[in-house]
């Protein structure tokens, strides 16, 4: 950029943009360069007045024009050298003027990147609410269709098999042979023919032996796509004194706590209160409706509020903050 020990004349700004636009920070010398050219500028300075006075000690006898030459020498000297520190002086504001335009220009870069992940982390968070979104409607579709089967079924508990047995046809034989023991004379023959229709499984692998009894019982579960005949058959049990009971999917077994939960949140208190809550199926969708009765007094059961199907995967319902939140009896239109 300069020539050694002459400085470059020019006007003020005078190629100030070009030089700045040229200079990157790759190209600049360091601290440790710029110091060693700072001392072999002053080594070489020294050098050239050591041999001047070198030369002053030589002569015994300087006449007017040895001083003069001498001075002039040391002149040169000091000016040259001074020249010379103020170029590289100058060269480094140039470069830390240069410096300070390309760290300006990270700068911006840095902050439009930043708008940029900024952009991208709002996408990238919308993406991730709709799958949020997507996995718990499917999820409580999932639901929905497991309740879909629930409302078809009902089940018998503590049926006597009357032996212990693992074997699944001689518990279903048996269980049924037990169940219809047990309807009313009257209403056998109609039982009979109903339960022909339904498919009838055992709930467990093997009978359990009641307690402080010598019985062996397992629940039986009752499947009937008709719900007029369904609830024929409920009600023939009923009858007989055989109480049916409705058998809800596994998943469905801490949701109902949490309902209940909500329940004593807002006032029923299943101490002075019967809660029944049982799944309704309307125009193919099906909700949670927990109806109330109380347990004093002979009134009848009033619907308390309902819930959307919620979803059947755990996981995904810790997304799903509102699965809890019902629709209350009072403020539905």
């Amino acid at each position: 950029m300069w020539e050694k020990g002459k400085r470059k004349e020019r006007s003020p700004g005078e190629g100030e943009k070009e030089v700045r636009k040229s200079l990157r920070l790759e190209d600049m010398e360091t601290s440790f360069d710029f110091c060693e050219r700072m001392t072999k500028t002053m080594d070489a300075y020294k050098e050239k007045v050591g041999m001047t006075l070198a030369k002053m000690d030589m002569e015994d006898k300087p006449n007017n024009n040895d001083i003069k030459v001498w001075l002039k020498e040391l002149a040169i000297t000091q000016m040259t050298g001074m020249d010379e520190m103020a170029c590289m002086v100058t060269e480094v504001v140039e470069e830390m003027d240069a410096m300070q335009e390309e760290v300006k220009g990270k700068d911006r870069e840095i902050r439009k990147l930043r708008e940029q992940l900024d952009e991208q982390s709002s996408v990238v968070s919308s993406v991730v609410v709709t799958k949020d979104k997507m996995e718990v409607k499917a999820s409580s579709k999932d639901m929905e269709e497991r309740l879909k089967i629930a409302t078809t079924q009902f089940k018998v508990m503590d049926v006597d098999i009357g032996k212990e047995t693992d074997n699944r046809t001689e518990i279903l034989t048996k269980g049924m042979a037990a169940i219809k023991d047990k309807v009313r004379s009257d209403m056998q023959e109609e039982w009979t023919r109903l339960a022909e229709g339904a498919d009838v499984t055992p709930l467990v692998r093997k009978t359990t032996k009641a307690k402080d009894k010598d019985t062996y019982t397992a629940p039986i579960l009752f499947t009937v796509q008709d719900k007029t005949k369904r609830w024929r058959m409920e009600e023939i049990l009923r009858n007989s004194k055989i109480y049916p009971g409705f058998h809800w999917p596994t998943e469905m077994m801490t949701v109902l706590k949490d309902y209940k939960t909500v329940l004593k949140d807002n006032g029923v208190s299943d101490e002075t209160t019967y809660i029944r809550i049982r799944p309704v199926e309307r125009d193919g969708k099906v909700k949670l409706r927990a109806d109330i009765k109380a347990k004093e007094g002979s009134g009848k059961f009033s619907t308390k509020a309902t819930w959307e199907a919620p979803p059947m995967c755990p996981e995904v319902r810790k997304k799903a903050r509102d699965h809890l939140k019902p629709i209350w009896a009072s403020a539905r239109g």
